[in-house]
């Protein structure tokens, strides 16, 4: 991640130094990069709904909170329970819900092309990092993002040979880290990139002086890997019918509309809202064997050689976990939508933005039903220059 920044940074350098120096053919090239985007900033504009600052570059010091919501729902039927010499279902719930993570960090970019980076003050130890590019009529969005955490409830329902039961698990304490990496990709095309300005709402590379709407076409591409494969999660990955490692990844395409409205000189409130339609939808599951086994009674021994585990903590330094194999899934067509929403408040050269966005993502492989939901505010005070 350090690499994306530092070649950011060079980047940015290049471009101030490119007004200057316009010797050599790299220089050059950038100095016509730097030519288009002022240019592209302004083309097409009506000057009467926009307005495009003079400071070309800007800084922002960011405070950030996200969350993240991740269900796993297993069922384990008569069949499955009968393979085991056991009678009923089961169904178990891991409930992945770490604290909301605060960090800060900062952005700069050149009229609304950027790079941002983000260091969580949370014990996840999480990083984010983000790019940007906004025109006249284009968004281009990418964030990273990292961390990891212990932090999962799990919980069992079903019934047996006594009957119905609900029994939550008291054992997060034995839980191991569970690491986690999100990339978001999402684009859009702005039908009214002429009144309407995307970027004055979510870069505040221009300013919106009247209000305004357009409908947007959208693409969006997420993908994300959930590390428990951990010896001290060989229970949570028994509970996922030995799951202990997961990769999702899901392509969409949809249409919306976003308006941008001045109730005030200055003051700019932004809603976006755009239904997503699933083209792609992938999802690649990790086995694990371990010789945990909750199966078994106290003196029992399975074919495979897997011991009962004590009540106490002597079997945490005896456990073993190995990768024994992998499924892949393909879902069907299904619906999903991407909402956000941004406040912005303009002074000379200083600005205040908070803005925020939520999204929703469903996959299920075999028995397995994965439900993630993730959001995440930014407040920044930024300045131009």
């Amino acid at each position: 991640m350090k690499r994306y920044i530092t070649i950011g940074l060079t980047l940015c350098c290049c471009l101030l130094l490119s007004a200057q120096d316009k010797k050599s053919w790299p220089l050059r090239a950038l100095h016509s990069i730097k030519t288009y985007i002022d240019s592209s900033a302004v083309r097409g504009i009506d000057p009467n709904y926009i307005k495009v600052p003079e400071k070309p570059w800007a800084v922002m010091l960011r405070y950030k909170a996200n969350d993240m919501d991740l269900r796993s729902t297993s069922t384990i039927g008569h069949e499955m329970m009968a393979e085991k010499g056991l009678y009923g279902e089961l169904n178990w719930e891991s409930a992945f819900k770490p604290s909301s993570e605060v960090s800060i960090g900062a952005w700069i970019g050149y009229r609304g092309y950027g790079l941002g980076y983000s260091y969580s003050l949370h014990r996840s130890d999480g990083r984010n990092f983000s790019f940007g590019a906004t025109g006249a009529n284009y968004g281009l969005n990418l964030r990273i993002r990292s961390f990891h955490t212990n932090e999962i409830e799990a919980r069992m329902w079903g019934y047996d040979e006594s009957g119905p039961f609900d029994e939550p698990f008291e054992e997060t304490e034995t839980w191991d880290d569970i690491k986690v990496k999100t990339a978001i990709f999402d684009g859009f095309y702005m039908f009214n990139g002429k009144r309407f300005s995307y970027a004055a709402a979510y870069d505040q590379s221009s300013i919106q002086i009247r209000s305004a709407g357009s409908f947007m076409l959208g693409l969006m591409w997420f993908q994300t890997s959930i590390n428990y494969a951990r010896p001290l999660n060989a229970l949570l990955i028994q509970i996922l019918d030995g799951v202990g490692r997961i990769k999702l990844h899901e392509g969409s395409i949809g249409i919306g509309y976003a308006y941008n409205w001045v109730p005030m000189k200055n003051l700019l409130i932004n809603i976006t809202a755009m239904p997503m339609l699933v083209v792609y939808n992938r999802t690649k599951a990790y086995l694990y064997e371990s010789n945990y086994d909750i199966f078994l009674g106290e003196d029992e021994v399975s074919p495979t050689g897997k011991k009962y585990v004590p009540d106490d903590d002597s079997w945490q330094d005896d456990i073993t976990l190995e990768e024994t194999s992998s499924i892949t899934k393909y879902g069907k067509l299904s619906l999903n939508i991407d909402a956000r929403a941004s406040i912005t408040y303009n002074f000379d050269r200083f600005f205040l933005n908070v803005y925020g966005q939520v999204n929703h993502w469903n996959n299920k492989i075999d028995n397995n039903r994965i439900k993630l939901t993730d959001w995440y505010v930014n407040a920044s005070l930024g300045f131009r220059f």
